[in-house]
C-alpha cells in the first residue's frame, strides 16, 4: 500500500488530476517517472482512495499534501484503525521499517518491497519456519486432489507444496519465496498467535480456503 501510494503521488505531480495519474501507474511506460508499476494487487484499494481524494480535496497542492500525509504516516493509522494491538510480525521483515524519502525533484524515492534470494537480510523468516516445522511439513506432504475447499486454485497450492518442501530440504526461504509464493500461508500461521483466537479473512477465495482446510486453521474470505 505505502509503495502504491508513493508511485500515485509521483505521477499526480506530472498530471492534470489523480485519475490520470492512477491510469498511468497501470501502464508501463510511465514506470520510470513513478517509481515503479503500480501493486495490481492494491490497485482497487488505491483508485478508492484516489476517487476519494478528488472528491475531498480539488487544487493540486491539496491532492498533493493528502497523499503525503498517507505516505508519512496515514497509511499506518487507516491500516491498523479499529485492529486490536499488538499486531503480530513474527518475520520481523526489515521492508516493513524503512521509512518514505523524498528526492530533490519532490518526488518520493521507491520503496523496496521485494526481498532477493542471494542477498537475504536481518529478518527472522528461517526462524519462523523452524518455529513452524509441523505446518511447514504439512504442506510440503499435502495431497491436493483431496482438498475439498472450494474454489481453489491446484496451480496455486502446488507451488506452495514445492516452495514448502524445497524448505523442509534446507534450501532458502528468502526471495520470491517469502514475499509472494508463501506469503498467504505466513498470514494463516501467525493468525494463530494472536491475543484471542481469529480467523483469516480475505476476498481471495481459492487462496485461503484450501490453506485453512490443510493447517487447520479457521479462513472465512468473505465477497
Amino acid at each position: 500500500m505505502l509503495d502504491s501510494l508513493i508511485k500515485i503521488h509521483n505521477l499526480r505531480l506530472r498530471s492534470d488530476d489523480l485519475n490520470e495519474a492512477v491510469q498511468k501507474a497501470t501502464e508501463g511506460r510511465y514506470s520510470q517517472e513513478a517509481g515503479g508499476k503500480l501493486t495490481a494487487a492494491v490497485l482497487v484499494r488505491i483508485v478508492d482512495i484516489a476517487c476519494w481524494i478528488s472528491r475531498e480535496y480539488k487544487t493540486f497542492d491539496e491532492q498533493v499534501g493528502r497523499l503525503k500525509d498517507l505516505i508519512e504516516d496515514g497509511w499506518e493509522v487507516m491500516f491498523e484503525d479499529d485492529v486490536e494491538l499488538p499486531l503480530i510480525d513474527e518475520t520481523d521483515c526489515v521492508y516493513a521499517e524503512e521509512d518514505p524519502e523524498i528526492g530533490e525533484s519532490g518526488a518520493y524515492k521507491p520503496i523496496r518491497i521485494s526481498c532477493r534470494k542471494d542477498e537475504p537480510h536481518e529478518c527472522k523468516i528461517q526462524q519462523f519456519w523452524d518455529n513452524h516445522k509441523i505446518q511447514l511439513e504439512a504442506l510440503s506432504r499435502m495431497n491436493i486432489e483431496t482438498i475439498e475447499a472450494e474454489p481453489k486454485d491446484s496451480r496455486e497450492l502446488q507451488s506452495i507444496k514445492e516452495h514448502a518442501l524445497a524448505i523442509t530440504e534446507n534450501d532458502s526461504p528468502h526471495g520470491r519465496r517469502c514475499t509472494l509464493s508463501l506469503s498467504d500461508v505466513v498470514i494463516c500461521i501467525e493468525s494463530t498467535h494472536c491475543p484471542e483466537p481469529v480467523a483469516v479473512h480475505s476476498i481471495n477465495k481459492k487462496h485461503f480456503r484450501p490453506l485453512g482446510e490443510v493447517l487447520g486453521i479457521e479462513c472465512e474470505p468473505k465477497d
